[in-house]
């Protein structure tokens, strides 16, 4: 059982968390509808960036809150079986998952809002936290961000137009090897290997951007197709395409 005194603390360092990583994450507008690639100069002209506006990266944030899930799972999972003040470390991040799950609802189209998966959800969850049990919570939690990414990579992949799939080409990409652009299949691309993306190549694999700017086109929860603008650091998924721009990606 987790005192009072230890919970509610942690309770709210989560929300904390969540509300203070929400304030941050402003992702400049490109204005732009070409992009150089990325070069070695340093001089290189970049995209002009307007006023930041936030920019809600529907698959990028259910990455992220399955990510937290699996922390979460972890901790409660190794307090429930061998370290019970491990449980301490998986509050936190539970509430920080409640906060993303409220968001992701207001994000999801009022259709999907209503049906019954929805509603089992909501009960699932409040009824997991609400009794203390931290481990069926992070089950709960990667259940509904999972589920959720699951539906917008088979929406994405439903999107590609069917030439593209009978394309010889569909199964090669672009990799970037010893300064040069090499045309590999992708079957033997390996962990770390730096891909390149062009405008409007489709994204086939999961990754990193390590360098450039681009807008990927991608589905969102509200069950529409929503440009997303890309720069170092973000993820990438597959089956999106890049609307415009070139994006140096490295598989993770």
């Amino acid at each position: 059982m987790i005192h009072i005194p230890f919970f509610f603390p942690l309770f709210v360092s989560g929300l904390v968390g969540a509300i203070w990583r929400e304030h941050r994450q402003v992702t400049p507008l490109l204005q732009s509808i070409s992009l150089p690639a990325p070069a070695a100069d340093s001089h290189k002209p970049r995209l002009t960036k307007a006023q930041p506006e936030k920019v809600f990266d529907d698959m990028g944030e259910l990455y992220h809150y399955q990510r937290v899930s699996w922390y979460a799972l972890a901790c409660s999972a190794s307090g429930w079986w061998f370290y019970p003040p491990a449980i301490l470390a998986s509050i936190p991040l539970l509430s920080y998952n409640t906060y993303n799950f409220v968001k992701i609802l207001r994000q999801t189209d009022p259709t999907s809002r209503k049906s019954p998966i929805t509603m089992f959800e909501v009960i699932g969850v409040a009824g997991t936290l609400l009794t203390g049990r931290p481990l069926m919570a992070s089950l709960m939690f990667l259940f509904v961000f999972g589920s959720r990414n699951l539906l917008l990579q088979t929406r994405n992949l439903a999107n590609i137009d069917f030439s593209h799939v009978m394309d010889s080409s569909f199964a090669k990409v672009w990799t970037l090897h010893d300064g040069a652009e090499i045309e590999v299949a992708l079957n033997e691309l390996q962990e770390g290997d730096i891909v390149v993306i062009h405008r409007g190549d489709l994204v086939l694999i999961e990754g990193r951007v390590v360098d450039g700017e681009g807008i990927i086109r991608q589905c969102s929860l509200q069950k529409k197709i929503k440009l997303v603008p890309k720069q170092a650091g973000d993820m990438v998924f597959p089956f999106t395409q890049l609307e415009c721009g070139c994006l140096y990606i490295q598989r993770t």
